[in-house]
């Protein structure tokens, strides 16, 4: 080998190791920069969660003669954060008698027990489009990402002497819309 060629040799390992550790700035001919849009939306959505309205015993004759049996339960809904609009609407329920909803006898599904549910505490508001009320409505309701506990007032009114000993139900469908 001769020193021209070792010359040639030895530059040319220089220029590789150069290039690998990208320390020559020559090998590189130019750069340019883009952006890049990143979106999305977020729907509102809700869930809606029902626990079941429940009575004490019902007694026609004695505690429940002249003084209605009252009872509450809750339905918890979580809507999305900023949702707004919220409404709660309750069917009229399966034995619903023309605006006024009843239990059936679970043995006897022709002896019916009229109750009703309402919005307040007072129960004179009747909660349900279905049973000639209105939706439960207002900012209440409004998406915060957290659970909401709406409570639901139902009565049985007093002296309902067509009761017969047994147990009695009815299925009533929450509705959310947002």
């Amino acid at each position: 080998m001769t020193i021209r060629t070792a010359k040639l040799t030895f530059a040319a390992a220089t220029f590789a190791t150069a290039l690998v550790a990208g320390t020559l700035s020559s090998a590189v001919a130019g750069s340019l920069t883009s952006t890049v849009d990143v979106s999305t939306t977020v729907a509102a959505s809700c869930t809606i969660n029902t626990a079941t309205l429940t009575f004490t015993a019902y007694d026609p004759i004695n505690a429940n003669a002249s003084t209605p049996d009252d009872a509450t339960g809750n339905i918890v809904i979580r809507c999305t954060k900023g949702a707004s609009g919220i409404t709660i609407d309750l069917g009229n329920g399966a034995h619903n008698g023309g605006g006024q909803r009843q239990m059936a006898n679970t043995t006897n599904t022709a002896v019916l027990l009229p109750y009703e549910i309402y919005k307040e505490g007072t129960r004179a508001l009747v909660w349900g489009t279905g049973d000639s009320g209105t939706v439960y409505a207002g900012a209440t309701l409004d998406g915060t990402g957290a659970d909401v506990s709406v409570t639901m007032y139902g009565r049985i009114p007093a002296a309902q002497l067509q009761a017969i000993a047994g147990s009695y139900g009815d299925t009533i469908v929450s509705t959310i819309n947002f």
